[in-house]
């Protein structure tokens, strides 16, 4: 059964989060749903800069 709920989504880098209704399609075969309660931690935020880089020195 597709189930929907609320995702924060990114469009691209330095855009802002979108909160969006998202429908999940349910599982294939060899895979499991489950049910995650999560906050919005800084690697979330950082990751709207872009991809990470590697500083060498």
């Amino acid at each position: 059964m597709v189930i929907k709920c609320k995702a924060a989504v990114l469009w691209g880098p330095r855009q802002p989060f979108s909160i969006e209704e998202v429908e999940v399609a349910p599982p294939k075969a060899g895979e499991v749903r489950i049910k995650v309660h999560t906050l919005l931690t800084w690697t979330f935020f950082s990751l709207r800069e872009g991809p990470p880089t590697l500083q060498r020195s």
